[in-house]
């Protein structure tokens, strides 16, 4: 494997006026990663970056990226017009020189300077001269021919949490940004939220953007995780809106936000909760999707550059400037709430477990939504019902299989269903008593079934109770000579002749202008039985025939 590195350098020259030297990168948008002229076979690699700028910003301005070669002769300097900003007015920039022949294939630093300049005084403003990512970004030389990408991963535990105010400004969901390497399939991911040991609330899961390799194959990508029910806070609550909602504003803690790819742990990051509000260990910046993000975790913001030069900065009083103080914060209370699960007396579990107890939660509880109303009906049942209880019965062996592997936590362990705590064992106890009552429902009603065809049975005999026991008269109707319905058990054992009418597709063909046309038409099927006084068949015969309904002289022996 041969890495190098990527510095970044800005150059400091005189601001060009007041407005202009207001121009500032939210940091945690800079994205850096390796592009190839002709990206299905390349011959080597070029630098592309991009990242939003917050106005304001000038007219008469140019970007102007300079970058050298790893022995610091120059490469090529990349111009494109700046554009025009209003204060507090972003704009997202991707820089890349796209050249026939420009690429480079071979390992070294690479530095570059990226200024905002005036093209009317040539002036320019220092943006960005901190190394981005400790100081370097490393980029993989991968298996094969010129292949290269850079390391986008990030230390372990960092990202950004967010509540989106930008969405719903009285109520904010949780949102989480983590980077992933690696071409994931983020269908198999879930993310979960867990406090202490319990999990909260399962969150969805997208790719908010993903970086490729200079030939286009995807290492990496960043995930977007949205807890819609979990919320920083409510100002409507009193509406009686909202009323299921986690909010973070009423429980102090340590979360964490857990993304799992079956029993792995694809990725963590964690944040506190105190007095109220999220706990910002390091930077706090405008972001474009949620209105203003949080970076956590080990390193702060050094993995997206420098946290100073030209950054769009932003305070956590902004992240709660939409949330209507409730008496209970502003009395210091905060720190008094109910502490999460530990309170609860939770018991903490590794990853693998927490990963697998979510799974048969989830499980669990789509069960119970489901089933548990349902096969509390009383009987008689319908067709619907005893469809419902053999659904449950096919759902035994995966629940049984996720219930094994979480089989040695104890019942004692908190978990959430439907947003309120349950006893892990009393959870186990309402699930496995959906099985036996379906079994129950599925006996009952083959029970009920027998003793309502007892009385047939009771007259039939030979052949034609083997026919009856494959036409049972609960779902079949039955006709004897030219049409005649019988419906007794009398009836039935008396008539020498039973008929059944079924439709039937008759194949058909013919030929327009040459073309052979296949299709079917509308027929109609009728199977007979001929019986002797004991039962016994005497004869079957089968008649059929086109049109929508048998006329009656198919219900006639035949000649």
């Amino acid at each position: 494997m041969v890495t190098f590195s990527l510095r970044f350098t800005v150059a400091a020259e005189e601001p060009i006026g007041d407005d202009f030297s207001m121009t500032s990168v939210i940091k945690h948008s800079l994205r850096a990663t390796a592009g190839a002229f002709g990206s299905y076979h390349p011959a080597g690699w070029h630098p592309k970056l991009s990242l939003t700028l917050l106005g304001p910003a000038s007219p008469g301005s140019e970007l102007v990226w300079t970058v050298a070669r790893p022995d610091g002769s120059p490469w090529f300097e990349h111009r494109m017009p700046a554009p025009v900003l209003d204060d507090r007015e972003h704009v997202a920039v991707d820089l890349e020189r796209w050249q026939e022949g420009g690429d480079l294939d071979e390992a070294g630093t690479v530095e570059f300077t990226l200024r905002l300049v005036s093209v009317l005084d040539g002036a320019g403003e220092l943006m960005h001269d901190e190394l981005l990512h400790d100081g370097r970004m490393t980029v993989l030389q991968l298996p094969g021919e010129h292949r290269y990408a850079v390391d986008n991963a990030r230390e372990p535990g960092h990202g950004l949490v967010a509540l989106d105010t930008a969405d719903e400004p009285d109520a904010p969901r949780l949102g989480v940004r983590m980077f992933v390497t690696g071409d994931v399939d983020v269908w198999r991911l879930e993310a979960h939220c867990v406090l202490d040991g319990v999990r909260l609330a399962t969150g969805s899961v997208e790719t908010a953007d993903t970086v490729t390799a200079n030939d286009g194959q995807t290492v990496g990508q960043t995930i977007a995780i949205t807890f819609d029910g979990i919320r920083g806070w409510n100002n409507l609550a009193a509406s009686g809106w909202g009323g299921d909602w986690y909010l973070l504003d009423q429980h102090d803690g340590r979360y964490q936000v857990k993304l799992v790819s079956g029993s792995a742990v694809a990725g963590e990051i964690g944040f506190d909760v105190t007095k109220c509000r999220i706990v910002a260990p390091g930077q706090v910046e405008p972001d474009v999707g949620f209105g203003v993000a949080i970076v956590v975790g080990e390193g702060g913001g050094d993995c997206y550059g420098d946290a100073q030069t030209a950054a769009a900065s932003a305070s956590i009083d902004d992240a709660y400037a939409c949330r209507l103080e409730p008496e209970r914060c502003a009395a210091g209370a905060g720190a008094g709430a109910t502490q999460g699960a530990s309170a609860r007396g939770a018991i903490v579990l590794d990853d693998e477990t927490e990963a697998l107890l979510g799974a048969y939660v989830d499980r669990a509880d789509r069960l119970l939504q489901t089933w548990e109303s349902e096969l509390a009906a009383p009987p008689p049942y319908d067709f619907g019902q005893m469809l419902a209880a053999e659904a449950v019965g096919r759902e035994r062996a995966g629940y049984d299989e996720l219930a094994a592997a979480v089989s040695g936590v104890d019942d004692s362990h908190q978990v959430l269903l439907a947003g309120e705590a349950i006893g892990l064992g009393d959870l186990r106890a309402r699930v496995a008593a959906l099985f036996p009552a379906a079994e129950a429902r599925i006996t009952s009603s083959a029970e009920a079934e027998a003793d309502g065809l007892a009385p047939f049975r009771a007259l039939l005999a030979g052949g034609k109770l083997a026919v009856f026991d494959d036409h049972p008269a609960d779902s079949f109707v039955y006709t004897t000579t030219d049409r005649h319905i019988i419906e007794t058990p009398e009836e039935l054992a008396a008539a020498e002749y039973w008929f059944f009418e079924g439709p039937l597709d008759v194949p058909s063909s013919a030929r327009v202008e040459g073309i052979e046309i296949t299709g079917s038409v509308q027929g109609w099927r009728v199977l007979g039985w001929h019986f002797d006084t004991a039962g016994a068949v005497l004869d079957e015969f089968e008649t059929q025939g086109l049109g929508p309904a048998a006329p009656k002289s198919a219900f006639r022996p035949p000649a």
